[in-house]
């Protein structure tokens, strides 16, 4: 296998992951959730089920409730919770961020040529993949 073939196979590779856990998995798990709270919460509880006796009731009074609810639990997190710490070690981890950050540096002391020297294998691999 060439390593344009090999690129191109774990792109798609990517791609799909992509799709499946953000999208397809993450769909699929909201709807057992909600058919599974439906079934055991509100069928068995009468006062529940004698107000919302129909999934499709209780499918309404759920995302009323539950996509706000999220977002703003999503909200916080991205403000106050863990978002900031796993952004910061995500980037102390990465060696692309810490190429960049070492040539902007570099950069700010007048060094162009060395930050251009740490930039260039970035640029190089980005032109392949494309």
């Amino acid at each position: 296998m060439t390593a344009e073939a090999k690129l191109r196979v774990l792109r798609y590779w990517a791609y799909f992951r992509r799709g499946h856990s953000v999208y397809l998995a993450f769909a699929t798990s909201l709807l057992n959730f909600i058919v599974i709270q439906y079934r055991l919460l509100v069928q068995n509880i009468t006062l529940l089920h004698t107000l919302l006796p129909r999934l499709w009731m209780f499918l309404i009074v759920f995302v009323a409730t539950y996509l706000p609810l999220a977002t703003l639990i999503g909200w916080i997190d991205y403000q106050r919770g863990s978002v900031p710490t796993d952004s910061a070690l995500s980037a102390k981890a990465s060696p692309w961020i810490q190429d960049l950050f070492t040539a902007l540096m570099l950069m700010s002391e007048g060094k162009n040529e060395e930050a251009r020297r740490i930039l260039a294998k970035w640029v190089k691999s980005k032109q392949k993949t494309q």
